[in-house]
């Protein structure tokens, strides 16, 4: 089954180019298939956003998008692992991919923004 998740982040405070803004989505359970950030109208080049897995104690980024204010929509997915925590491969070149797995709430942060920006953050998963 897939679920759309959206939240929003924002609005951004702190100062011109210095402005940040963390936002929180609903606990969630599944595999990231897309992600969607929407900025508002008048944000900074010099935006960044990431997002995570609140619950993650390493904090890993999922998502991330550096000095852009263009709405993007992405399909991230990161290394596949073996037990001794190398990346697998297909042939000894090509690693193998998959969709980031996550429980919990997802956390957005809007960074190096001006004040009053905000994103909505649309997230497929796959349950």
């Amino acid at each position: 089954m897939i679920n759309l998740i959206t939240f929003t982040v924002g609005p951004t405070v702190g100062g011109a180019g210095v402005s940040t803004a963390t936002g929180y989505s609903r606990n969630v359970k599944g595999k990231v298939l897309a992600v969607h950030v929407d900025h508002s109208v008048g944000g900074a080049g010099t935006t960044d956003f990431t997002l995570s897995d609140a619950e993650d104690p390493i904090a890993e980024s999922i998502f991330t998008l550096t000095d852009s204010v263009t709405d993007t929509k992405r399909y991230p997915r990161r290394p596949t692992q073996n037990s001794a925590g190398t990346d697998a491969t297909y042939d000894g070149t090509r690693k193998v991919h998959e969709p980031y797995v996550v429980c919990g709430r997802l956390k957005g942060v809007l960074a190096q923004g001006n004040d009053g920006q905000t994103a909505t953050v649309y997230v497929w998963l796959e349950r």
